[in-house]
């Protein structure tokens, strides 16, 4: 018989794991402000799970109670529930959610979901959401759901997560061990965050609990959120009695062992695809190594498009695949690898993990810390990391989301970690402009912008996305009175040289009774500040180092004169990871006036507790960059 019994959807709320549900405490119903996180627009109440095997299923209750702090918390009242569906690996059942109010006189009103305001759509052909909207929500109020997940196999356990983008009051996660397996576990949380853990031995169950925890937020130029949130994550290591035990991996060898005997990893690699030997004749006629790895990268890339799963294993035959011209991040790029050890490039392939997935922590093998899998190769002491399933326009630059991060490579005898980075290329920028400001404060003329290595491939992305959208963005949004009378882009397509773009433009300046203010800043896009916090909690990741550089010359029209500029300066930190500098020249008559502007970062991370320098560095760079040139008006 189930150790669970499914509760039918209905008013009664009764529920066989959450026996408080919908019945919030005092303290809770009188809450106007969350005391550990003031600013916070909404709080979570109670953020719980509890985990229980069936044979070999995993049944996972799910429950979560919010209060409305404020009308800025009213969207939390949009619930989604994401979930994978393909193959039936995961159901989600028993939803149960209600609205709690209290009249003046202090009694409850309760406002239940209906099940027909429950919506399920399909995201793609693995995951579904489960979207529903709660009634008579206000500000006060205290919304309760939960759910039932069922899975069809206890052996992999999301991590869970205690700390959430709302502060969380209580959160409780509470797990019983399939009989007779192992598993590990570790914990990640600020050492200022106490937990709490009862183990039960005789039960196989761990109850882990944390409290008071502030809401982590988006900050600028931050990895994933799930990296900074306080969690615990589990592997399971081993199921089965004596010589019929299943052994999962507990060591990093052990790993790539499984991986390697895989099916839908190891032993999709070294195997022919029919339907490919015209493209490896060709690249075999290729004597150069680079050339070479290059074509095979580029026809796969354009033969085969993604379906938007990640992963790192294949789902289908990789000649289904390759007949069907679509497959999974998996599947195209262990086709690649095969490609090109076939035409005689040596290709590994290597686990990795986007910044947006979350860091690698070599100590545990747990597989699912890797997002994807992509093909790593040498060539004259030189790495390439290829992922033939996005938009990597060239096999020189890294993908973006892959810089600074740990992967692991995949191989029999030399298995290890990788941190990708990328010294050499930069994210360059260079923008000139030749000018004319007219007696009536008119500025027109051309902007030259030259566009390299990783700025090239983020602006030729946006560019062939929305042109028009990215003009606006770029050019207008954050300039007042500003008209773009032609707007030509050179090289888009031709991924070897600088993506160009020519502007012809006016702009009304700034009036100041009888002064004109010119703000040099112009298309570069340093428009916002992006470190305003006073507070940090989050790594400070770049990627790359950056370099903008301005190069700009204002002809001073009859009957203007320029009253004051801006200084030339320096400004750096002290280990030279940042440096802003200006120069400034006005010709001898006062009929020209010549900024140099350049920024640079050469270092691409730093830690919460360097947060202060950088954002006093900030603070001091924009002061200088909205300094304006005055122009005052002639009698």
């Amino acid at each position: 018989m189930s150790l669970l019994m499914a509760s039918a959807f209905g008013q009664t709320f009764s529920d066989p794991i959450f026996n408080d549900f919908a019945s919030p405490a005092g303290d809770e119903v009188f809450m106007t402000q969350c005391s550990f996180d003031p600013d916070a627009a909404a709080v979570i109440l109670r953020k719980d799970a509890t985990v229980l095997p069936d044979g070999h299923k995993m049944f996972k209750y799910c429950r979560n109670r919010l209060k409305i702090l404020n009308t800025n918390g009213l969207d939390e009242a949009n619930i989604r529930i994401r979930y994978y569906h393909f193959g039936e690996y995961e159901k989600i059942s028993n939803i149960q959610a209600v609205t709690i109010n209290y009249n003046n006189d202090g009694s409850k009103r309760m406002s239940p979901i209906q099940a027909k305001d429950i919506h399920y759509t399909r995201e793609d052909q693995f995951y579904t959401n489960i979207t529903f909207s709660m009634p008579e929500v206000k500000v006060g109020s205290i919304i309760e759901y939960s759910y039932l997940s069922e899975r069809i196999s206890y052996q992999l356990v999301d991590y869970w997560y205690f700390q959430d983008d709302l502060p969380v009051l209580y959160s409780t996660f509470d797990y019983t061990l399939m009989p007779g397996a192992e598993f590990s576990y570790r914990v990640l949380k600020p050492k200022n965050m106490p937990i709490s853990l009862k183990e039960y031995k005789t039960e196989g169950r761990l109850v882990f609990m944390m409290q008071q925890m502030p809401g982590i937020t988006d900050e600028a130029f931050m990895d994933s959120k799930r990296d900074y949130l306080s969690r615990v994550e589990l592997q399971m290591n081993n199921y089965g009695p004596g010589f019929e035990r299943e052994k999962f991996v507990s060591t990093w060898p052990e790993l790539t062992q499984q991986l390697i005997r895989d099916e839908d990893f190891g032993m999709m690699l070294g195997k022919k695809i029919p339907g490919t030997e015209d493209i490896v004749t060709d690249a075999k006629r290729i004597p150069s190594s680079k050339q070479r790895m290059d074509l095979i990268f580029r026809h796969v890339q354009k033969q085969l498009s993604w379906n938007r799963y990640v992963g790192i294993y294949a789902r289908d035959k990789l000649k289904t695949v390759w007949d069907r011209k679509t497959g999974s991040a998996a599947e195209i790029n262990i086709l690649l690898l095969n490609l090109l050890n076939e035409s005689g490039i040596p290709a590994t392939p290597l686990l990795v993990s986007d910044r947006s997935h979350g860091k690698v922590t070599t100590t545990h093998p747990f597989i699912s810390q890797f997002s994807k899998v992509i093909a790593y190769v040498q060539i004259d002491n030189r790495e390439y990391f290829l992922d033939a399933s996005g938009d990597q326009s060239q096999t020189e630059l890294i993908p973006e989301a892959l810089l600074n991060t740990t992967a692991y490579l995949v191989d029999r005898k030399h298995s290890r970690f990788l941190t990708i980075s990328d010294p050499v290329h930069y994210q360059k920028r260079n923008i000139s402009i030749a000018a004319r400001i007219s007696r009536t404060g008119i500025l027109s003329g051309q902007a030259f912008i030259m566009d390299r290595d990783y700025s090239r491939l983020n602006h030729a992305r946006q560019l062939r996305y929305d042109k028009e959208g990215y003009v606006w963005k770029n050019f207008l949004k954050s300039q007042n009175q500003m008209a773009i009378d032609s707007f030509v882009v050179r090289n888009l397509d031709i991924d070897s040289l600088p993506l160009e773009q020519l502007i012809d433009f006016r702009q009304q300046l700034e009036v100041s009774s009888d002064y004109f203010l010119l703000y040099p800043n112009l298309f570069g896009g340093l428009d916002n500040n992006p470190f305003l916090s006073e507070n940090r909690y989050t790594d400070i990741n770049f990627g790359c180092n950056r370099t903008i550089s301005f190069n700009e010359s204002f002809e001073i029209g009859e009957g203007l004169t320029i009253e004051s500029m801006p200084k030339p300066l320096m400004l750096r930190l002290p280990d030279t990871g940042m440096v802003f500098s200006r120069l400034t020249d006005l010709s001898s008559d006062g009929k020209r006036l010549v900024v140099k502007i350049k920024v640079d970062i050469n270092r691409t991370l730093y830690p919460p507790e360097d947060y202060d320098a950088v954002r006093e560095f900030f603070k001091k760079m924009y002061g200088m960059l909205t300094e304006p040139v005055l122009l005052r008006k002639k009698p």
